[in-house]
């Protein structure tokens, strides 16, 4: 007993947070006394101490049966389904596939999805940016949030009309047993947007928590987030769960740390009414999941409701960085899965999905004005002291129908096969609005005023309807795939799948994949795909103005097509120590991008209405973009992963190097570094769990249009350390404290988009977090 309380004490020492039960107060012991504690150079000695204690430790606790208790190789290799849309080992799987349990993620702390992005090899990722994005997330050089398929429990979460995917604090994973992030290419069995790979969240069974779960938790940002679970088998037909999570609070005042006129500077100096709001960045997210298994039936739920700011990354002369900027959303689903035969032979099961998202009505970009009532200008001499808001609202939604066979002709052959339809209504994001849009008035955007003299909406040519409504479409699907084993070590997989869209027509994406192993710790794996993003309308009919640029619609963007290829080798060199390698190359054609609007026929002017009523400007000047298709992107490169594990502790590390070129401006990938590595401890005890991680990323590459960098300079890369511990104080009682960012090192991530007109040339990252949080069973 007296070597737990020392020990305890010990941490408490470390981290040197006393709960003082004023909220103001602890936070100003994180962020005064204590920042200069982890910074010190004795921090790694600490850990490395901490870690000596809780080794000490483990020799007094009796083994539990967990995931340490499994050997490296049947930890590495476990059953997934995301690969193939059927059960199989990760050796066995026709692509590079990554899991992580539920008790990997308690073990590192994470939170929401996006705090695992850190740890996954060959990603990069930026934080804290702009509203519609929140986190940028690029596999493998392949750039855009809607470009990797999310989906939860095999339902699509992506919105289906091809926004933004947004990882916030939105979505939680203490309802997930089981994480697989599948590299590459997966249109051949998903259709659209499965393009630089697919993450799949599996969420746990009523059986899994088999009563009650309850956690809450304190973000040094001043945040609480708090969940509660039900979860129950009844009898041998029927398993229950439901789930709710809500994230409250505030985000990182980076205005307050990031003081550079390249950075925010400027937010500190907002005077008038504009300097009376608070400059803050509000929080205000719930998420709500439940699923019931009665026999061959099961019927899900889940609705993730988020709400933050909207400010990061924007120019703040141009978005002010108040409260009152902030990007609202709703994202639900309701479906039915039915299984109509299941035997040895052949399982065949039917799905209906029912599906909408839709933009929050009080999601606006606020524009600040300066004291003489212009708006101000990147550049513009003034004081911003006052602002108005530009509302924006967008709709989906969506009925699906899907069938999936899987039938085992032989021992050696087996053939997957399903097809899908969708009936999707759409009504695209609006305009700038001067108020919060009225759901009863319908879904119409009316872009009268845009209209020119001439009758062309936003002076283009052609474009002569004026009230932007509802742009509805279907979309067909069928695939089939086939899997042939000649002989026990080597599987040949060969598919494809066809899509026929009401809008852009036909498309056809193949895929080939051969597993080899030629002993049985060594797996060799030659893959090759292709995938497309739909021209979404989205894409097609995005429009926005303001006094300074406009944003037109264009209809005629065609789908963005990869074709990748890559081998792979896993071995297993003895029981506790594993490799995994990569090599790929990705070519990406008619990239779908924002480009300068071309010059009309006749030389026919573009018509924004926002500068003549901003002062009596020309509304036949100002610059006008659009998004098109241009160009080819290719990426390549090669990834290691190596695991190690002795006893209680695991150990990983990645390192990946990637190259690559936008042909059409003879540039590096933009939002990419070259080298990027992680780092990965975790111990794990009867009573203690603890884990250090280290992420480096080198120099990022910058576009040819940063406002700052231009694409000759790169932003700086770093150097960045997170912690996390948890003690079970009793076996329904477990205590978690994690720290993000614990030398509290300044950093910055690549700016979303293209880096300039409206966003930021960089996006300046959170400094030290601090969470404590409590977690109950019942």
């Amino acid at each position: 007993m007296s070597l737990f309380v020392n020990v305890l004490l010990f941490n408490l020492v470390l981290l040197r947070i006393k709960w003082l039960y004023s909220k103001r107060i602890v936070l100003l012991e994180v962020r005064t006394k204590y920042y200069k504690l982890l910074k010190s150079k004795f921090v790694m000695k600490r850990i490395l101490l901490m870690f000596f204690v809780l080794s000490y430790l483990n020799t007094f606790a009796q083994e539990d049966e967990d995931l340490f208790s499994m050997s490296l190789e049947e930890l590495m290799n476990i059953e997934v389904t995301t690969a193939s849309k059927k059960a199989q080992k990760i050796s066995d799987a026709p692509a590079t596939v990554i899991s992580y349990s539920a008790a990997q993620i308690e073990l590192h702390g994470w939170r929401d999805l996006k705090d695992l992005f850190r740890a996954l090899t060959g990603v990069d990722v930026s934080y804290d940016v702009q509203g519609e994005v929140k986190t940028l997330v690029t596999f493998r050089g392949v750039q855009g949030n809607q470009k990797v398929l999310v989906l939860q429990d095999g339902q699509r979460q992506n919105p289906i009309t091809g926004e933004r995917f947004i990882y916030g604090h939105n979505i939680p994973l203490n309802i997930y047993k089981r994480i697989e992030v599948v590299y590459g290419p997966a249109s051949a069995l998903y259709g659209a947007d499965a393009y630089g790979g697919v993450i799949n969240l599996i969420t746990k069974d009523g059986a899994d928590i088999d009563g009650m779960s309850a956690s809450v938790g304190y973000v040094s940002t001043q945040a609480v987030d708090a969940s509660m679970s039900f979860g129950k088998k009844m009898g041998d037909d029927v398993d229950v769960l439901l789930y709710g999570r809500m994230y409250n609070g505030q985000d990182y005042k980076l205005h307050e740390k990031y003081k550079d006129a390249l950075d925010y500077g400027i937010v500190n100096e907002y005077a008038g009414e504009l300097g009376e709001l608070d400059k803050v960045y509000p929080i205000k997210n719930w998420n709500m999941i439940g699923k019931v298994k009665y026999k061959k039936l099961t019927f899900g739920f889940d609705w993730q409701h988020q709400l933050e700011s909207n400010a990061p990354t924007c120019i703040p002369a141009n978005y002010a960085y108040v409260r009152n900027n902030v990007w609202g959303q709703d994202i639900r689903h309701l479906y039915a899965n039915y299984s109509i035969v299941e035997n040895e032979k052949i399982s065949v099961d039917a799905t209906a999905t029912v599906g909408d998202y839709a933009i929050n009505p009080a999601t606006n970009f606020f524009i600040p004005t300066d004291e003489i009532g212009a708006d101000a200008l990147p550049g513009q001499d003034g004081i911003l002291d006052t602002g108005t808001p530009g509302y924006k609202y967008g709709y989906s939604g969506y009925v699906q129908g899907a069938l999936k066979a899987d039938w085992k002709i032989a021992d050696n052959f087996n053939i997957i096969a399903g097809a899908s339809f969708e009936n999707v209504k759409s009504f695209p994001k609006t305009q700038n609005l001067d108020q919060p849009y009225h759901l009863d008035a319908g879904l119409e955007d009316d872009l009268r005023d845009f209209v020119d003299p001439n009758g062309n909406t936003y002076g283009v040519l052609g474009l002569t309807d004026s009230i932007f409504g509802e742009r509805n479409f279907t979309n067909f699907g069928s695939f089939v795939q086939g899997e042939y084993k000649p002989i026990e070590t080597l599987s040949i997989t060969l598919g494809g799948r066809f899509d026929y869209n009401s809008i852009h027509k036909e498309t056809f994406n193949p895929r080939i994949g051969i597993v080899y192993k030629p002993i049985r710790k060594l797996t060799l794996k030659a893959m090759g795909g292709s995938a497309y993003i739909a021209p979404s309308n989205y894409y097609r009919w995005e429009n926005w103005a303001n006094p300074y640029a406009m944003h037109i619609p264009n209809l005629d963007i065609k789908p963005e097509k990869l074709t990748s290829f890559e081998v792979s080798a896993i071995y297993y060199i003895n029981n506790n120590l594993s490799l995994r390698t990569s090599l790929f190359r990705n070519d990406m054609k008619d990239i779908i991008r924002v480009i300068d609007a071309p010059d009309q026929e006749g030389a026919y002017s573009y018509y924004n209405v926002m500068r003549i009523l901003d002062g009596g400007a020309s509304p036949y000047s100002g610059y006008v973009e659009m998004n098109d298709n241009l160009g080819a992107v290719y990426s390549q490169g090669v990834e290691l992963d190596v695991n190690y594990q002795i006893s209680k502790f695991l150990i990983s590390v990645g390192y990946s190097f990637i190259d690559g070129k936008d042909k059409e401006t003879d540039s590096n990938i933009p939002k990419v570094s070259a080298h990027k590595a992680n780092a990965n401890i975790t111990y794990n005890a009867e009573k203690f769990f603890a884990s250090v991680s280290a992420r480096y990323y080198s120099d990022i590459w910058t576009a040819t249009t940063n406002s700052y960098y231009a694409g000759t300079d790169e932003i700086p890369g770093a150097f960045i350390l997170y912690a996390n511990l948890g003690y079970r104080i009793t076996k329904g009682i477990v205590f978690t404290l994690s720290v993000d960012n614990m030398l509290n090192t300044k950093h910055w991530g690549a700016a979303p988009y293209g880096e300039s007109v409206w966003i930021q040339p960089r996006a300046p990252q959170s400094l030290l977090k601090v969470f404590g949080g409590l977690k109950f069973t019942f």
